[in-house]
C-alpha cells in the first residue's frame, strides 16, 4: 500500500484504499487489524492485518495481508447440511462480526444489523426479536423461526464466550427437519466443537500477528550496519532489565568511542569507515556474553551493559582486553593505522539506578578519558573521587 492509497495485490490486482479506516490508522504508524470486511467480488468476510513501512523515520506506505474468517463458519453446513445454510458471528448489538463465505443461501450482509434486518423484512415479529435480543444480551442460547412467504427457516444462536459474541446459524426448515433433532440432542458437543474451532482460529490469527510484530520489532531495534541493537533498542532493553527483579544483582554500563574515527572517514573514505564499524560490531558481539546488551548508539559510539557484574577488577580486565583486541583487529584498508578506543564505565547501583543516571555517569567518565589523551578508560566514581 503506497502513501496515496494505491494498493498492489499478489494476484496482480490493484485498487485504492485511501478511504479505508485501517489504511488511515496504519499511515499514522499503527499496527492494525481491521474490522471484518465483506468482499464485493466473492462475498468472503476478511480481516486485514497491516503494518507501516518507514523511510527516514516517516511512514511511506504499508504492508498488508488478508485472512478469510468466514471459511471456518461454513464447515458446519458442509458436514451436516450438504452445504445448505449459513452462519454468522454477531455481537450483542446485532452487528455482524463475520459471515460465512457463501452467498447462495443468505441475503444479509456484513454491513447489516441482524435485529433490524429480520424485523424490517417481516420474517420475525418485533416482540419475538425483542425476546431474542434479551437472550443474546444475557448470553443465552435460543432459536428463532423465520417466515418468508411460503418458506420457513431456523436461526439458532449460541454464546461463543469471546467478547460476548454469539455464533448464529441458519438452515431452511426443509433441510433441518431431520438434522434439527440431532442438533437439539447434541448441541453441547456441536457448539463445543464449533466454539473451540472459532477460538482456535482467532488465537492463530493473533499468534501469527504477534509473531510477525515481534519479528518486525526485533528488526526495527537493530542497527543495519553492525546488527547490534540501535540506540532505541539498547535503551529499551536496559530499562526493561532495570525494572525487573534481576536488577538486584547489579550491573556495569560501559560506553566506548573509536578514537579519531572522523579522521578515518576523511582519510580513507566512508566505505572504509563503515567497514571499521562493521568489524568493531562483530568484535563486540563475540567478546561478550549472550545475555549482555551490546548496542551502537551513535556514529562510532557503542554501549555495553553487563548484568550481574559488580566487581570493578573484572570490569577493568574486560575493558583492557577489549582495547587490546581492538588494536589487533585486522582491517586491510587501514594499512598501518591501529584502532584504539576511549571508554567510560558506571556501576549500578553505586553510580546510579536508572538508565538516565548510568548513561550520564558513563558518558562523563568517557569524556574524562578523551580529555586525558584517549586510548584508555575511566570509572565514574573514581573520577568523582579524584576531582573531590
Amino acid at each position: 500500500m503506497k502513501a496515496d492509497g494505491d494498493t498492489y495485490y499478489n494476484n496482480g490486482a490493484r485498487k485504492n484504499v485511501k478511504n479505508r479506516g485501517y489504511f488511515k490508522k496504519v499511515m499514522q504508524g499503527q499496527k492494525i487489524m481491521s474490522q471484518p470486511l465483506e468482499s464485493k467480488v466473492d462475498g468472503r468476510t476478511k480481516v486485514i492485518l497491516a503494518v507501516p513501512i518507514y523511510r527516514n523515520g516517516k511512514v511511506t506506505g504499508a504492508l498488508g495481508a488478508s485472512y478469510n474468517v468466514g471459511a471456518l463458519n461454513q464447515m458446519l453446513f458442509n458436514d451436516i447440511y450438504d452445504g445448505i445454510g449459513f452462519s454468522m458471528i454477531i455481537d450483542t448489538s446485532g452487528k455482524i462480526i463475520s459471515c460465512d463465505s457463501g452467498l447462495s443461501y443468505r441475503k444479509i450482509g456484513i454491513n447489516d444489523n441482524v435485529y433490524d434486518f429480520y424485523t424490517k423484512s417481516g420474517e420475525v415479529a418485533e416482540e419475538t426479536m425483542k425476546s431474542a435480543k434479551a437472550n443474546i444480551k444475557k448470553q443465552k442460547s435460543g432459536i428463532l423461526v423465520l417466515k418468508e412467504k411460503n418458506a420457513m427457516s431456523y436461526l439458532a444462536y449460541e454464546p461463543l464466550h469471546i467478547n460476548n459474541w454469539m455464533l448464529c446459524y441458519m438452515v431452511p426448515q426443509s433441510k433441518a427437519q431431520e438434522e434439527f433433532q440431532f442438533i437439539g440432542n447434541k448441541e453441547v458437543i456441536l457448539f463445543a466443537v464449533i466454539g473451540v474451532g472459532v477460538i482456535t482460529f482467532f488465537i492463530l490469527i493473533f499468534q501469527r500477528t504477534s509473531m510477525k510484530q515481534k519479528k518486525m520489532r526485533e528488526i526495527a531495534s537493530r542497527d543495519g550496519l553492525t546488527q547490534l541493537y540501535n540506540k532505541a533498542g539498547t535503551e529499551q532493553r536496559i530499562k526493561e532489565w532495570l525494572h525487573s527483579d534481576r536488577s538486584k544483582a547489579g550491573a556495569v554500563l560501559m560506553m566506548m568511542d573509536i578514537d579519531y574515527f572522523k579522521q578515518i572517514n576523511d582519510t580513507y573514505g566512508h566505505a572504509v569507515g563503515d567497514r571499521v564499524l562493521y568489524k568493531v560490531g562483530h568484535l563486540l558481539k563475540s567478546s561478550f556474553r549472550e545475555n549482555d546488551i551490546v548496542g551502537r548508539i551513535g556514529g562510532d559510539e557503542f554501549l555495553i551493559f553487563m548484568e550481574g557484574i559488580t566487581s570493578e577488577e573484572f570490569a577493568v580486565r574486560r575493558m583492557e582486553n577489549l582495547q587490546q583486541y581492538l588494536r589487533e583487529l585486522p582491517i586491510e584498508e587501514l594499512e598501518e593505522h591501529t584502532l584504539t578506543c576511549s571508554m567510560g564505565a558506571a556501576f549500578m547501583p553505586k553510580d546510579g539506578t536508572t538508565f538516565e543516571e548510568l548513561y550520564k555517569q558513563a558518558d562523563e567518565a568517557l569524556y574524562t578519558t578523551k580529555r586525558n589523551g584517549r586510548d584508555g578508560f575511566r570509572i565514574y566514581h573514581e573520577v568523582e573521587e579524584k576531582e573531590v
